[in-house]
């Protein structure tokens, strides 16, 4: 079966950088191209305020080039529209105070139902007794320590 060459290009000796041809894709891959960081801060942004930040955090990033996390906002947009917008703010709200800016996190967060468990707990106070050491006995220096005076002799 003789070879057939499919496409040339001119070789990119950029490190990390992809080198697309938008004619070789086929017509379903296409619009990726059209995409970018900007176009996801936007479609972000206007689903809501939490989204857009966490989606501009995550082009912030250096260690990958932006056209690898497309497929993580593209996740992130169906989750949204999956998910009570509530409980999808509280997780992405998460993710920012945690820095954990994935999709897969935020996902994990709202399927283990973890979006209630970062509010604050009412504190009871203690009631009143006599073997409850103060602020004063856990801040002193040295502990006295009360002895019994039993004659060893």
């Amino acid at each position: 079966m003789p070879k057939v060459k499919i496409a040339t290009h001119i070789r990119s000796y950029s490190a990390g950088r992809y080198s697309t041809e938008k004619t070789h894709l086929c017509s379903h891959h296409q619009h990726y191209l059209d995409r970018s960081p900007e176009y996801y801060i936007k479609q972000a942004s206007t689903k809501s305020i939490v989204l857009g930040q966490l989606v501009n955090l995550i082009f912030e990033q250096t260690q990958r080039p932006p056209e690898q996390l497309y497929r993580s906002c593209d996740g992130l947009l169906q989750l949204q529209r999956k998910t009570d917008k509530e409980i999808f703010d509280k997780a992405c709200s998460i993710a920012i105070e945690t820095q954990c800016l994935s999709y897969s996190f935020i996902r994990k967060v709202i399927e283990n139902n973890m979006t209630g468990a970062t509010e604050q707990n009412t504190h009871k106070p203690l009631p009143k007794h006599e073997n409850i050491r103060g602020e004063e006995y856990y801040n002193q220096l040295s502990i006295n320590f009360k002895t019994n005076s039993y004659d060893t002799n």
